[in-house]
């Protein structure tokens, strides 16, 4: 299949451009939001990316803290983050959405991108509701699998639950990322000026 931006896009758009980037592990999210910033830096608009699981990542530093090993801030350890998320969700099922909330109306940025969005129950409805469109990043199960290995991450949830909630989460906008990434930066350049269009190019 050749790589090409499919737009499925049917609500009104909203005001201001908030971003959510959807796929399992392995896609290319955080590679697809960087070139999102890169593309929107070139031509003067500013741009954070806020994440809803920024807590759990804290509370894995934690416990790798207190078993004396150091981490580096882009260290998963899958299965620890998701059964920290489930606890949290048990006690609080809109914790992970409000702290997130909070973190969004902090943020000056003309741009905010999430990048990882997994659950379709409670936490999308929230950044559906602030205004949040979704881009989905389609991947082959063979090529996301090569991407993992590569990674090394501490440890990997292989057919995870939250990926069947995440397809049910509908796109806005498809790019597919099964090859190069000059392929995904097309697609990216292509994307972006759906997105901003002569707002943007006149600015530049």
């Amino acid at each position: 299949m050749p790589n090409q931006i499919i737009s499925t896009e049917t609500a009104a758009t909203r005001p201001g451009l908030c971003l959510c980037l959807v796929a399992p592990s392995g896609s290319g999210k955080s590679t697809t939001a960087q070139l999102i910033r890169n593309w929107l830096f070139a031509r003067g608009r500013s741009v954070e990316v806020v994440k809803l699981a920024e807590p759990l990542y804290r509370i894995q530093a934690m416990f790798y803290a207190e078993a004396g090993i150091a981490l580096t801030p882009e260290t998963q350890d899958q299965k620890l983050l998701e059964s920290v998320a489930t606890h949290l969700r048990a006690i609080h099922a809109r914790a992970l959405a409000d702290g997130f909330l909070r973190r969004l109306t902090a943020s000056h940025a003309d741009v905010v991108i999430n990048d990882d969005l997994r659950d379709d129950r409670v936490d999308w409805p929230a950044l559906r509701e602030a205004g949040f469109r979704v881009v989905k990043v389609a991947a082959r199960a063979e090529v996301r699998a090569q991407r993992l290995a590569e990674r090394n991450d501490l440890s990997v949830v292989k057919d995870s639950p939250l990926d069947l909630q995440m397809a049910r989460i509908e796109a806005d906008y498809v790019l597919t990322n099964n090859g190069s990434l000059a392929a995904l930066e097309a697609q990216v350049d292509g994307l972006c000026r759906l997105l901003v269009g002569k707002r943007v190019e006149a600015a530049a």
